[in-house]
């Protein structure tokens, strides 16, 4: 609007001065093309400059579209690697705890039959050593070779690569898990009471609930011992269940969760834990597995200890495949 004015305060002028001078005479119709001429040329030159900055602004618009989608990918990317990170190290650590566990599971048979072999040295000597004596001396030590092997077992199938989606028994989870941390718990003196019924069952990685039950109970474990608990319970009961999804409770009496970091015990890296006790990955892997699982997964304190939760949907239990 300012140029159009400018514009035309010019040709009047001019057209003036022409007309002053001229007497208005017929060169007066020349004169005035000329200057409309003129401020024709001049808006057409103020057009092409705003559409060259219309397409300097465009060029830059898609240079920094394509820049923030590189960016977005990168940062997904970064995501991806990060949370596959994470996953790594939460495995690193369960099986560095699955392997002291099985250390423990393992000391008591070996102890026996280094028993067992001190006693057939003696009873040899003592000449008491007879075909009934060699009968049982074989069936005590098969059992403890046995009980070794069952728990090499149940360590391998812990960590076995398994991404195949299967329908399995909660209560049969429950039993596997717990009798990896038999011996652990018994040196610490972890008392686990269990009210779950047959008819539960799930479908998807077993192997990942079985890691998520165990970092929550082996979180339990850990609180009993830093807080020095004299009597020490675990709960694993079912709140709920019906056709379409069962509520499992974990309870224990270890004192509770820190109110500076229940809402966020989710979260990676998060821990009370001195930094040679623990990475604050296990409870984080629990969730995400859980969500994978179309499940949640809930922390809260009750009066003497902390409270899980775990929402999972449910499946018939006579989908699962017959041995």
């Amino acid at each position: 609007m300012r140029t159009m004015l400018m514009i035309f305060i010019i040709a009047t002028v001019l057209v003036s001065i022409v007309s002053h001078y001229s007497g208005f005479d017929t060169h007066l119709p020349i004169y005035i093309l000329a200057v409309v001429s003129i401020a024709v040329l001049y808006v057409n030159y103020q057009l092409q400059k705003k559409i060259e900055e219309k397409r300097e602004i465009e060029s830059k618009l898609k240079s920094l579209n394509e820049n923030l989608e590189a960016r977005i990918q990168e940062e997904l990317q970064f995501k991806v690697e990060q949370a596959h990170a994470l996953e790594q190290q939460a495995k690193m650590a369960a099986m560095g705890e699955m392997m002291d566990a099985v250390a423990h599971q393992w000391k008591q048979p070996l102890n026996a039959l280094t028993m067992y072999e001190t006693l057939l040295k003696s009873d040899f000597k003592e000449g008491v050593v007879n075909q009934a004596y060699i009968d049982r001396f074989l069936e005590d030590t098969t059992a403890q070779i046995n009980h070794m092997v069952n728990t090499l077992d149940e360590f391998r199938d812990f960590f076995r690569p398994n991404q195949k989606q299967e329908i399995f028994r909660l209560r049969d989870s429950i039993a596997s898990v717990l009798r990896l941390v038999k011996d652990e718990f018994l040196k610490n003196r972890i008392v686990v009471s269990v009210d779950v019924g047959l008819g539960i069952c799930f479908e998807g990685n077993e192997n990942e609930i079985k890691h998520l039950m165990l970092n929550i109970i082996n979180n339990s474990k850990d609180a009993f011992n830093e807080r020095n608990v004299q009597k020490r319970l675990i709960t694993i009961k079912v709140l709920h269940a019906n056709q379409n999804q069962a509520t499992i409770e974990f309870i224990d009496n270890a004192g509770g969760i820190p109110e500076h970091i229940i809402d966020k015990v989710f979260r990676p890296n998060v821990t009370t834990k001195a930094p040679d006790k623990g990475t604050g990955i296990g409870l984080y892997m629990s969730m995400q597995i859980a969500n994978k699982h179309h499940g949640t997964l809930v922390a809260q304190n009750i009066q003497d200890g902390a409270l899980f939760r775990l929402t999972l949907p449910t499946v018939e239990c006579q989908k699962i495949p017959k041995e």
